[in-house]
């Protein structure tokens, strides 16, 4: 499927062209804006390295599944609860037995919930901290139950309040949702909070995946954030034991990676869609970075 955005790049997806890589192509107005699906066996399409332009929430009920969330790794199991926002990497990594209970909205539609954001935002910027939470069977159970009620009415025949009737489930959910990391922070102190450093790193890996492929230097990074470069390597590293040079690596390896693999470019192009003068540069910091050339690596099986 080629997307409007851009294919060569990794791919980015809108929830009507998720749609239409399924049976569910010839969904309508609010099912082409919310999908909630009962047991997802299949995440598709985030197998493979990819961004997905939703609010997605979900609970695992069965198996197990690694997931990197613009590159850090996080483990969903049997009532792992999952929040991501818009526009994160992601890439999935399952079990044959991986079951779910997902929703996935229009960041659009979502701004037109009846949601009280002065309360609900701090909490929603807390799940960029904790996109995966460990629940006991008695915090998962009313997710467990309220997901599938929004399933089944965006299945249910169409009705002339049917909007109204899955923003209000929506909006629930929103609150259950909110409800259960609140609980989750406060039965769970030793977990850390948010603090200067986390805040930083946070908004470190943001940046990162808007620039990655125009900027790879630390101190475009320092300024935007404003501190110093030795500042930004300082707290990056103690955050998450990688030098800030090494995100901004993985980052420009992946994308080179699924190019090679996935794209139509010559490795010249790619080359320059990822800033580099030429493609002998390129062709130096990929085997640096990986031990192969990107002759060798676009030609392994």
């Amino acid at each position: 499927m080629e997307t409007t955005k851009n294919p060569t790049s990794i791919p980015s997806f809108t929830l009507p062209e998720l749609l239409s890589l399924s049976d569910n192509d010839r969904r309508q107005g609010v099912q082409r804006e919310c999908i909630a699906i009962e047991t997802a066996t299949h995440p598709a399409p985030a197998a493979h390295p990819c961004r997905i332009e939703a609010v997605i929430i979900g609970l695992c009920i069965e198996g197990e599944a690694r997931v990197s969330l613009n590159l850090q790794e996080h483990i969903i199991r049997k009532d792992t609860l999952f929040v991501f926002t818009p526009n994160n990497l992601i890439h999935l990594e399952q079990d044959d037995r991986f079951k779910i209970l997902v929703v996935a909205s229009s960041p659009e539609f979502i701004q037109h919930l009846n949601i009280d954001l002065k309360n609900m935002i701090p909490q929603f910027l807390q799940f960029a901290e904790h996109p995966c939470l460990d629940l006991t069977p008695a915090e998962s159970a009313p997710l467990r139950d309220f997901i599938p009620l929004i399933a089944r009415e965006l299945r249910a025949p169409d009705s002339h309040f049917r909007r109204e009737i899955v923003s209000g489930l929506l909006t629930t959910l929103c609150y259950k949702t909110g409800n259960v990391l609140r609980n989750y922070l406060v039965a769970h102190p030793e977990e850390p909070v948010r603090d200067r450093s986390e805040n930083y790193f946070r908004r470190f890996t943001q940046l990162l995946s808007q620039h990655y492929r125009q900027e790879r230097s630390v101190g475009f990074y320092a300024r935007q954030l404003c501190i110093t470069p030795k500042y930004l390597t300082t707290l990056i590293k103690g955050i998450s034991g990688r030098a800030v040079s090494e995100w901004i690596d993985s980052f420009v390896i992946l994308e080179a990676k699924a190019l090679l693999k996935h794209s139509c470019m010559s490795i010249q192009e790619i080359a320059y869609y990822l800033n580099f003068p030429n493609q002998s540069f390129f062709g130096s910091y990929f085997k640096r970075n990986t031990g192969l050339s990107p002759t060798q690596y676009k030609a392994q099986q």
